[in-house]
């Protein structure tokens, strides 16, 4: 009885996520989705463009060729890390729930001509996503402390259901 329910867990077990994961509807690449505040931001929003790239596998002109998933993210309007505590920058974040997230740096851009009412835009990007991505992908814009690679809350987020 012992060896027949371990062997059954083990069998079983590995598959929700997957399972879970591949009874959602993938995304139409390319689609975008807007990204809005969690909380009460003023002015504070982002657009995630998610679309499929093909990547050789060296800079040779016969190299195979991959295709993968891309997570791009444009957010502005956003306060400085800072002023929500012990954080120093933004990172993208996207996960399957209940199988997989993947986490990427945001860059600050620099304006010429800054805005006198305040407010920075952020662009971040990861594009080495092997999995088909159902439309319950969440995407988010986190606080993050560089210095001690905490993840923070998410200041941004959608799902890809309304990704079009």
């Amino acid at each position: 009885m012992v060896k027949t329910l371990v062997l059954l867990l083990c069998v079983c077990l590995p598959h929700v996520g997957t399972v879970h994961a591949q009874t959602q509807p993938q995304v139409s690449y390319p689609c975008s989705v807007v990204l809005h505040a969690v909380n009460d931001i003023p002015n504070a929003q982002g657009t995630a463009l998610i679309t499929q790239v093909r990547k050789t596998y060296a800079e040779l002109p016969t190299s195979p060729v991959r295709e993968r998933q891309s997570v791009g993210i444009y957010a502005d309007w956003l306060p400085l890390p800072s002023s929500f505590g012990d954080y120093d920058q933004y990172e993208g974040f996207a996960q399957i729930p209940g199988v997989i997230s993947w986490r990427f740096k945001m860059y600050l851009v620099k304006e010429d001509v800054p805005s006198w009412f305040g407010g920075t835009p952020w662009v971040g990007k990861f594009d080495e996503i092997s999995a088909e991505l159902p439309v319950n992908t969440i995407v988010e814009v986190r606080l993050s402390n560089s210095m001690t690679n905490q993840l923070g809350p998410a200041i941004l987020q959608n799902t890809l259901q309304a990704c079009r």
